[in-house]
């Protein structure tokens, strides 16, 4: 639980009225969060590469862009009540590798990017005591191979999201959302270079994703992380507390991956793990 959340009880908060910003708001998951965050009566402004009525081109590994953005958010808003960091990328990495400009830019989108944001916010969230949301990944914590930056970048969020709650507490609510695989266009680069994610994870659908994020967004007390599905809330916590017992199931599927050439052009370079 966030530290006012902890304290306070009532009915859900109604989102009717409440003004939102939404990062990668013209993607898969963006775009779904934003129709429901508009079905429960909720006045929405997106952020995103692509531009439209009512979304903002900004670039977000351009920080200096960042602030006048979120200015412009909050204006055609009117304040701010809730921000949801949903704007994230991945591409292959392997963590034997130096980091290239493309890893590099995965941790600039993924962490770098909703910190600007939010720092750009924060003021006007805490006197709206507002909430926000960071849409982070269940690889957070289930280490995959050839995957450095984007688990990186995923890990931080969580640390910056504990950081973020304990100074501010009192004034906002924080939560972080872990979803688990979901075939969307994020993965497309992976998939190019012969690395499909769902052999190795349970998928699930953008619904059961977007649910889980309006539903915390609506929350009385939201909760301080929350898993998009009971599988991927299982492995999450597997992870966290049995990290060598779900270090032996990783490799023994990664093994196997490779002994059928499922790791595309890293299928001989990886070797056995």
């Amino acid at each position: 639980m966030t530290g006012r959340a902890g304290l306070r009880k009532g009915r859900d908060w109604d989102l009717r009225g409440k003004r939102a910003l939404v990062t990668g708001a013209a993607g898969a998951f963006g775009s779904a969060t934003v129709e429901q965050l508009r079905a429960r009566g909720a006045e929405v402004v997106g952020l995103d590469l692509q531009k439209s009525d009512d979304i903002i081109e900004c670039d977000l590994t351009r920080p200096e862009r960042i602030p006048a953005a979120v200015a412009e958010a909050i204006e055609r808003l009117g304040g701010l009540d809730l921000l949801i960091n949903n704007a994230g990328i991945g591409v292959p990495a392997p963590a034997g590798e130096a980091p290239d400009a493309v890893a590099r830019k995965v941790i600039e989108v993924n962490l770098f990017a909703g910190w600007n944001v939010t720092a750009a916010a924060l003021p006007v969230l805490r006197t709206a005591r507002g909430r926000v949301i960071f849409v982070s990944s269940g690889l957070a914590y289930v280490t995959l191979p050839l995957a450095a930056s984007y688990l990186v970048s995923k890990r931080a969020i969580d640390t910056y999201a504990d950081a973020l709650r304990l100074e501010n507490g009192r004034a906002i609510d924080v939560s972080v959302i872990y979803p688990g695989y979901v075939p969307t266009p994020i993965h497309d680069a992976s998939l190019a270079r012969g690395v499909d994610l769902g052999l190795f994870l349970p998928a699930e659908k953008t619904e059961q994703v977007v649910k889980t994020i309006v539903d915390v967004a609506a929350a009385a007390r939201p909760p301080r992380n929350r898993a998009s599905t009971r599988s991927t809330g299982l492995g999450v916590a597997v992870a966290r507390h049995l990290p060598s017992v779900a270090d032996r199931l990783v490799r023994l599927r990664t093994n196997q991956q490779r002994r059928k050439g499922g790791l595309g052009e890293w299928t001989d370079k990886l070797g056995k793990i």
